[in-house]
Formats: structure tokens, sequence, C-alpha cells
């Protein structure tokens, strides 16, 4: 690392090979050295890119859904796997940190699944995770909610980073539990709008992640899945967006509250945005809501961290 100031942040906008975790997985290595070769430091990834985000519970009766759920459960991803190996090989080839959105394979019962976001470092460490604590709407029909053991930040050489997934970001108690930690580096990650058969204005994803990035003067990493062409024709869907609404944005919001550099609209890419921690430091000095600007004796935050287990062992 050249400069423990300033880093180089890359957005990837990509489509996994929908429901093939072995072909996800190159494709992710192919991007990772792709977005180390334009000089990233941090590299995120959509959600859910392994094996692929599970669409259907936007667009499908139930009933109709049971193959798909059955494909995406055997191609999840298990923490001790060689799908995690090969990604965390590739981060340490290219020494660069990587977020990455993947379905987990819970190994200890068989057919949980859980929304999960993969920390690895530049050293080829799997340095956390995290579940999503709340599926959205019918992603509670695939996935099901993590608990507050993986409300994690991770050290960096710019600061702490954390992540949280799509419609979470939402959450201001979850943002500011991972504030609280230290957090300076915070990734985003979504779906296709699209695909998922909604359309909305392209101010929409802005407002997930506009507001933590200026109230906690954090980088915010935001990375969108875009789809494809295969996949919409098989779940029946039309993949373009009308005039005004998105089908995917990615790119890198300031401390400022401002993109970094223009985001990417509704094709595949790597977005790069060059960030200086100074600019944390300025914001804060005016406005930083887990120090001076706060009162807490007033106002404070309890996060549990206890695991949810199914087996409590307790000897004499």
């Amino acid at each position: 690392m050249k400069d423990m100031k300033k880093f180089r942040a890359a957005a990837v906008q990509a489509s996994s090979v929908w429901l093939d975790l072995d072909a996800s997985v190159s494709k992710a290595c192919s991007l990772i050295a792709e977005a180390a070769a334009g000089g990233a430091n941090i590299i995120a990834f959509p959600e859910s890119f392994l094996p692929g985000f599970p669409y259907w519970v936007f667009t499908h009766k139930l009933a109709e859904t049971a193959d798909w759920h059955k494909r995406l459960h055997d191609n999840a991803v298990e923490i001790k796997s060689l799908a995690v190996k090969r990604i965390a090989d590739c981060c340490a080839e290219h020494s660069v940190f990587v977020i990455i959105g993947v379905t987990e394979r819970d190994d200890l019962s068989a057919g949980t699944l859980y929304n999960t976001n993969l920390i690895f470092g530049s050293d080829g460490r799997l340095l956390g995770k995290h579940r999503k604590l709340v599926p959205t709407y019918t992603e509670r029909v695939v996935w099901t909610g993590g608990d507050g053991s993986t409300m994690d930040v991770y050290d960096t050489p710019w600061g702490a980073i954390g992540t949280l997934c799509c419609g979470e970001n939402l959450n201001s108690l979850a943002r500011f539990a991972l504030l609280a930690q230290g957090e300076r580096i915070h990734v985003a990650n979504f779906p296709s709008a699209a695909m998922a058969g909604a359309r909305h204005s392209a101010d929409e994803l802005f407002l997930h992640v506009a507001p933590h990035a200026y109230e906690g003067k954090v980088f915010s990493i935001v990375s969108s899945d875009c789809g494809s062409a295969e996949v919409a024709e098989e779940l029946g869907v039309d993949l373009s967006a009308a005039t005004g609404s998105y089908n995917c944005i990615s790119g890198v919001i300031g401390p400022d509250g401002c993109w970094v550099t223009p985001p990417l609209h509704d094709k595949p890419g790597i977005v790069y945005a060059d960030c200086d921690v100074d600019e944390i430091v300025q914001g804060r000095l005016f406005h930083d809501i887990t120090g001076h600007y706060n009162r807490f004796d007033v106002l404070k935050l309890t996060l549990n961290r206890n695991a949810n287990i199914i087996l409590d062992c307790q000897s004499d």
C-alpha cells in the first residue's frame, strides 16, 4: 500500500453466472484481477453474487419456485469450502480487500440459507461475514435472518470497514452499530431492480446509501447486480428500465454525501474512485455522531452480540 491515507475503491456492477457456483466464482476471480489491475485496494461485489440473487421471490408465486430454490441451495456457499478458498487465494494473489455477497448454506442446518456478505483481507484471510438481519419482504421465503454476532467492522490500512445488505442500509440502528465500532468505509450491495420486477427512480438507491455516508462521514461503496438477458428470459421479466427509472447503479459516495466519481448506470463494468481518509476527518471535525456531536448520557444503542445457537453444551 503506497499511501495509508488514500485508497482506490472499486464497485463491481456485473451479473453472476446464475445459480452456478463454480462458474460464478471463476467470474468473481476474473473481476478481482481486473479491478486490481485498475489499481483497486478495496473491491465490492453485488448482493448474493455467489451463486446469484433469487429473483423469483419477487416475480413468481411460491408454488412455482421449488426448482429454483433447490438449485440455489445446491449452489450455495459453505464457509469451509473450495469456493471460499478460491476467492481468498485470489485476494492474496492481488493483495486486495474484497467484500462479496453470497447465499450462505449453514452446514449444521440442512436447508437453512442466509443472505451473507463475506469480507476478505488482502492477505487472503476470511476476516468475517455479515448475515443480513432481516431479509426484505418475500426474500424471507429463501433466507433466514442473521444475528448480532456478525455486526462487526474489520481493520484495513485506511480504517475499519463494515457492510450491510441492500434494504438493511435503511436500518438506522444497524448503521449506527457499525459507526459506533469505528467504521470508516462502508459497503452496500444490491440486486438488479429490473430483474426483481421493480421500476424505481434512480434517486431511490441513492437515498438508501447517501444518508449513511453523509451522517457517518464515511465512504460508501455501492455495488449492484445488473442481471442478464438469459436469466430475465428464464424468469419471464423485462430487463430494460423505463426512462427515469433504473436497473442498476454502482459507484462510491463520499463523506459529503455525493458521488466521488460519476456512477455507472444500467450496464456492466467497474467504477473506480480515489478516496482520501482526510475527508472523513474534516467532515467529523464538524459533525461526529459517534463522538463530540452526540449526547451518550441521553442517547445510546444496545447491541446484542450473542449468536443464535442450536446447541448450548454446559458442563459442571
